[in-house]
């Protein structure tokens, strides 16, 4: 955080001269704000958009579509969506910078920026952001790490964010994928970095148990206005514990939420060696009222023999669907992988799904359900409602 004029800077690490660098999203109330961060985007010749609202400005960064290049704020304007624009702002996925106008509320008051600040505003602007620290971008120490990790699951401090999931024939949203996030105090840690440290710790367990109460207990509250159901990611260990149903139930509790609502991801990507087994836990979980789907599919990933298994779904790897309007071999695997789907009772799920071309070319191969940053970013639950809102008014399609 920095302090130009009277105006507080905090970039997340987005370059200016990018083509999201370029909109500017605009969250203000008083006179003199407004025309100050007008001016100095006009001197930048940058396209701003003004919002009046922190629900509307949550919408704005959720998606679809692509994602302001920074957010000029006051939070006394945000009101009480504040804290889910700051833990939106703050997940590895997003690459707004935020620009505060005024305090976040409790803090010391800062004077509002005169209209000879805009000057330092739209200096403020174009700075470039920090280069991504060691936790933002890559793996954390192990040791160290490790152990902060363990602390923070034991106090409770590792969010869920949760990315939309619509089916393509009518756009309808119909699920959510719970995907766990790890603030540190100098930057957010990777998911990619922080649940294979997990796993090696013999943390997993206890961080998929951490994001299933968390999914129920959030997406269960609103459960009753969107009717949305939540999957998890589950290796393929914790997916053959004896006991997975029984934690499974007590993570659901009384929130709201039943097994028929929940959907399991299955992410390993290692070799299968006891196929009857899997087998067998799929039946159970099946029978017991959850969908199991298998994540990540591509061809040639060595998991052939488990598109026969009795999975509730596939979801296709966004390595694959983003190829798919200009590849035609890409094309060919899919259209095999959805009749493949269809002769078992099978759902197919697109990851990836970037842009018009990708949403247009898997529902012409006739792909179920879609998600992606062209339909929703991840975002913390009370987003949902805003993201939905804006879903509803988009032309994608």
């Amino acid at each position: 955080m920095s302090v130009i004029g009277s105006v507080a800077v905090h970039s997340s690490g987005v370059s200016p001269g990018s083509t999201r660098g370029e909109q500017v999203l605009v969250l203000a109330r008083d006179p003199i704000q407004i025309a100050a961060a007008t001016a100095a985007t006009a001197r930048l010749g940058w396209l701003t958009r003004f919002v009046r609202s922190g629900d509307e400005a949550l919408a704005r960064l959720a998606g679809p579509g692509p994602a302001p290049g920074h957010l000029v704020c006051d939070p006394v304007a945000a009101g009480a969506a504040w804290p889910g624009l700051l833990a939106t702002l703050a997940d590895p996925a997003t690459r707004t910078a935020l620009i505060l106008l005024a305090p976040a509320p409790g803090a010391a008051h800062w004077a509002p920026p005169v209209p000879g600040e805009a000057d330092a505003l739209a200096r403020a602007l174009a700075a470039p952001g920090p280069a991504p620290g060691p936790a933002a971008g890559g793996p954390p120490q192990d040791g160290h790490s490790a152990g902060a990790l363990r602390e923070s699951l034991a106090r409770g401090e590792i969010s869920v964010h949760y990315q939309p999931v619509v089916r393509l024939s009518d756009r309808r949203p119909v699920m959510v994928e719970a995907l766990a996030r790890w603030h540190r105090p100098e930057a957010a840690v990777p998911p990619d970095a922080f649940v294979p440290l997990a796993e090696r710790h013999g943390m997993g367990r206890s961080l998929s148990l951490s994001v299933a109460r968390t999914a129920a207990l959030e997406i269960g509250h609103l459960w009753p206005r969107l009717r949305l159901g939540v999957s998890i990611n589950l290796p393929l260990a914790q997916l053959l514990q004896g006991d997975l149903q029984t934690w499974l139930r007590q993570a659901l509790g009384r929130h709201g939420l039943g097994p028929r609502q929940l959907a399991l991801e299955l992410t390993e990507t290692t070799p299968v060696h006891d196929l009857a087994r899997l087998h067998r836990v799929l039946l159970g979980l099946r029978q017991a009222g959850y969908r199991v789907l298998l994540d990540d599919v591509t061809p040639g990933d060595g998991r052939e023999a488990l598109l026969h298994l009795p999975f509730a779904g596939l979801k296709l790897d966004r390595s694959l669907v983003q190829r798919l309007p200009v590849e035609a071999h890409g094309r060919q695997e899919v259209r095999r992988l959805v009749r493949l789907a269809r002769a078992q009772g099978q759902t197919v799920v697109a990851e990836g799904i970037s842009d018009r071309r990708i949403w247009m070319a898997v529902c012409d191969l006739g792909v179920d359900f879609g998600q992606g940053y062209a339909v929703g970013r991840p975002l913390p639950a009370p987003a949902l409602f805003g993201w939905w809102a804006r879903w509803r008014r988009s032309r994608l399609a």
